[in-house]
């Protein structure tokens, strides 16, 4: 998908109204994730940050949720395109100052989005409108077993998920 396309269309929880929305605008969950063997974000050195982008990319892309989605380098967006991100909640304002080796990848609802590199290798969002937290959480708790099954994630039997 090109950002022309998702400019078109506001996302999907800015159109709906969700349950109990004259209270609740909308439910985000967030994930983080990082990969075993690669330096997190902020100690890797922009060939290794690179690697990694290379790598996880187009496994994020192949996700049955992100088929077709809108899927990006952030050295490739303008100023502009990266403040629309930012407003739609799709990326942190930190993830759009990332310069070579971090992207963003969204589905076509823009309920979706996953910032590869960001602080952590993954950080991906589930937004719904309204008081939707388990709905919220399902989606990305799909994606985030998909990715699981696919790449070898930093976990300690102790502390957990390493991030």
């Amino acid at each position: 998908m090109r950002f022309s396309t998702l400019l078109k269309k506001p996302a999907e929880w800015m159109r709906t109204a969700g349950p109990d929305n004259e209270i609740v605008m909308t439910s985000r969950i967030r994930l983080a994730r990082n990969l075993r063997d690669h330096s997190f974000p902020g100690w890797a050195r922009k060939e290794e940050r690179l690697e990694l982008m290379t790598e996880v990319k187009p496994v994020v892309e192949e996700l049955g949720e992100m088929r077709d989605a809108f899927s990006e380098e952030m050295t490739n967006l303008s100023a502009i395109e990266k403040q629309v991100l930012v407003e739609r909640h799709l990326i942190s304002r930190e993830h759009a100052a990332k310069g070579p080796g971090c992207a963003t990848v969204m589905n076509r609802k823009q309920t979706v989005s996953i910032m590869i590199n960001e602080e952590d290798h993954l950080r991906m969002q589930s937004i719904q409108p309204g008081l939707q937290l388990m709905r919220a959480y399902r989606s990305l708790d799909a994606i985030d077993t998909e990715l699981e099954s696919k790449l070898d994630y930093a976990f300690d039997t102790h502390y957990g998920y390493l991030t």
